[in-house]
């Protein structure tokens, strides 16, 4: 009798996660659909403009978490999305270089960057990694201001071109809607196929114990390096979409404090998941628009809903799941 419970309740288990998958499927289709019509629903440009930065940050968050999925905190995060957003503007600037061309070479520049960057540092553990990471954020910054010639300084580069694909125009938020949209699903699907493969779950291991990876065979720092080249590339990525939609590239898009706003967003919503990712994007990036009229509230804000899910949601928005659907093993 025993045996026989067992076997059912392991069907029972069986028959819900494949229940689950299918609601998750739905759920994500649907999700999928509503995202593509909403310029057709309103006409009001502000919140067309909110879900664009909510598509930018999920490119920028989700880069940002691959990283952090090898045990390692970078802090110079912003500045890779800053070489490749600088790098697709003055293709198209200095070179006539199509917009489209130029934010795939700006991603490819960030991600060997980074690279070769990665290469030395990632020698590196812990703090001594963080402040290295800091330090190059810095420095990248106060390059974009200094070198007035090149990258037009604290005014930033102004005049950028039109994306075009085909005989298509992104310009105008409804239709840079779609690129933005376009490339935030690109990047979750691309970083989740990843973390599903050999190469995410060694990822994983080094997470986990780095010491424990390297002796079963994981050559940790190629992995690590291969980490933070392909996430920096990402947020390269992203950065080349954001000055093309603002068709304008600035210092102040790129600071230590855009570092810190990615990391926020992923304790914040859970850093151990995509869809943590997700959530803690879509829960924080309406809040500076929210805030707008009240500015010097903003970190504060930011601070006291990072202490409070510290507090009683260490693992994160996404970890209610599990409280309030706890699994039959959980409460048996």
């Amino acid at each position: 009798m025993t045996l026989i419970a067992g076997l059912n309740s392991g069907a029972g288990r069986q028959g819900a996660a494949r229940a689950l998958k299918k609601v998750k499927a739905v759920a994500i289709a649907l999700g999928i659909a509503v995202a593509l019509a909403v310029p057709l629903l309103t006409a009001n440009n502000f919140y067309i403009h909110i879900l664009i930065l909510a598509y930018y940050y999920t490119i920028y968050a989700v880069s940002f978490g691959l990283i952090l999925r090898t045990g390692q905190l970078s802090l110079g995060h912003a500045a890779f999305a800053g070489i490749g957003g600088y790098c697709s503007a003055l293709l198209a600037l200095k070179f006539s270089i199509p917009p489209a061309i130029g934010i795939l070479a700006g991603a490819v520049v960030a991600a060997i960057t980074a690279w070769g960057l990665g290469a030395v540092i990632l020698r590196l553990r812990g703090v001594y990694f963080i402040l290295v990471t800091f330090l190059f954020g810095e420095i990248f910054n106060l390059v974009t201001i200094d070198a007035k010639d090149f990258t037009g300084g604290a005014n930033g580069l102004i005049g950028l071109p039109a994306v075009r694909i085909a005989d298509f125009t992104f310009r105008s938020p409804p239709t840079f809607y779609y690129l933005m949209f376009g490339g935030a699903v690109f990047t979750v699907l691309f970083v989740y196929l990843l973390m599903r493969s050999p190469v995410g779950r060694a990822l994983e291991s080094i997470e986990e114990n780095v010491v424990l990876a390297e002796s079963i065979g994981i050559n940790t720092r190629r992995t690590q390096v291969l980490s933070f080249a392909l996430g920096s590339g990402l947020a390269g990525f992203g950065g080349g979409l954001l000055v093309y939609y603002t068709q304008f590239a600035s210092p102040d898009y790129f600071t230590i404090w855009e570092s810190i706003n990615a990391l926020v967003i992923l304790v914040v919503g859970g850093r151990a998941s995509i869809a943590g990712w997700l959530l803690g994007v879509a829960f924080l990036t309406p809040l500076p628009e929210l805030l707008r009229d009240a500015q010097a509230w903003q970190h504060v804000a930011y601070g006291v809903i990072l202490i409070v899910v510290m507090m009683f949601f260490p693992g994160g928005i996404v970890s209610l799941k599990d409280r309030l659907f706890p699994s039959s093993e959980r409460s048996s």
